[in-house]
């Protein structure tokens, strides 16, 4: 594990946005076995005391002031307790100074990897106070990237959530009592200026509804003013409108077009049927067929100009014989032919 640690806060400055995220997997399902761990002894107890890995080097023991039994039979919870608040503090370090850097990449990084990470570390409010200080910079409007403040405001607001909601365990319970305390009043703070701006707000506009001189109507039913006089002494609704009024023409010299209209309509259709009747109109054009327009007039031609003929009953079954066919011409009517019945 302090093998990872030290890969992963050196990479912070030299990894891609898709690389920090899946460091970020990595290292959350990490820090939350080691989280366990610190807090809890009996999972240490049953997960990582007396096994292979628990077992220290003897440069690392030496390095840390451990005492020889963390090689010879493992490190025990208090000796855990350190190497973890070792281990916090570097990725702190790193993360802050990834912050307080020029370069874009730096900051990306370090804020996706805490940003996912954010409900298994900090745990220590030390480092986690640093880190909010840390970000106040970045949320200004002094920052010229837009993405970096937006990012910044939220991992802001993730982290006091954390905070609130009990990750931070090992804040003294006065520390958290009177940050509680001092939360609680700025909220009640804020509620009464709420309330005062509020009732600022109605005064202005009771001023305002006075200066008007609408004597207490605004906001009623204006239908329940029918028929009462206004300001100029005339009843609500009376007020001629707008299209009654006719514009005055643009030319003065134009005659005025009355259109017809009731019984002035209906004697100019009168005048135009007796027109008609006595042939005063256009004589209409009227289509003629092809057929009759040039050449002889046909038998068919002039029997259709002549009362209509009447349809001939059709000849009974069996009457038609050769005699009867002998006599129908070209231009008659023949009905068809029926075949006998089975």
């Amino acid at each position: 594990i302090d093998n990872i640690v030290n890969a992963a806060t050196g990479s912070l400055y030299s990894m891609t946005e898709d690389e920090a995220g899946n460091l970020a997997i990595f290292f959350h399902e990490i820090w939350k076995s080691v989280n366990s761990w610190r807090y809890d002894n009996d999972a240490f107890s049953t997960e990582l005391k007396g096994s292979p890995g628990s077992k220290l080097s003897k440069a690392y023991a030496e390095a840390n002031s451990i005492g020889d039994h963390s090689t010879t039979y493992g490190i025990t919870h208090d000796d855990f307790k350190s190497i973890y608040t070792q281990w916090h503090n570097k990725i702190g370090v790193s993360a802050i100074g990834c912050f307080a850097s020029s370069e874009y990449m730096h900051t990306r990084a370090a804020l996706i990897v805490l940003s996912r990470i954010v409900l298994v570390y900090p745990t220590q409010p030390k480092v986690g106070d640093k880190i909010l200080k840390s970000l106040s910079s970045l949320q200004s409007d002094d920052n010229p990237r837009p993405d970096i403040r937006a990012t910044a405001q939220g991992y802001y607001s993730q982290l006091t959530k954390a905070r609130d909601e009990g990750m931070w365990k090992e804040e003294n319970i006065a520390v958290t009592r009177a940050r509680q305390e001092k939360e609680k009043a700025k909220a009640e703070e804020r509620k009464k200026n709420l309330a005062l701006q509020h009732e600022n707000m109605k005064k202005e506009s009771e001023a305002i509804t006075r200066e008007i001189g609408d004597g207490g109507r605004y906001g009623r039913d204006r239908r329940d003013d029918r028929g009462r006089p206004d300001d100029r002494g005339r009843a609500w609704g009376a007020e001629p409108r707008a299209h009654q009024q006719r514009a005055p023409p643009m030319s003065v010299s134009a005659p005025v077009f009355t259109p017809k209209v009731g019984a002035q309509r209906e004697l100019g259709f009168a005048d135009r049927r007796e027109h008609d009747r006595r042939g005063g109109g256009q004589e209409r054009d009227v289509y003629v067929p092809p057929n009759r327009r040039d050449g002889p007039v046909t038998r068919r031609q002039e029997e259709g100009r002549g009362e209509r003929r009447k349809r001939s009953r059709s000849p009974d079954h069996g009457d038609d014989s050769e005699h009867q066919q002998s006599k129908r011409t070209r231009g008659e009517w023949a009905p068809p032919r029926r075949s006998a019945r089975r």
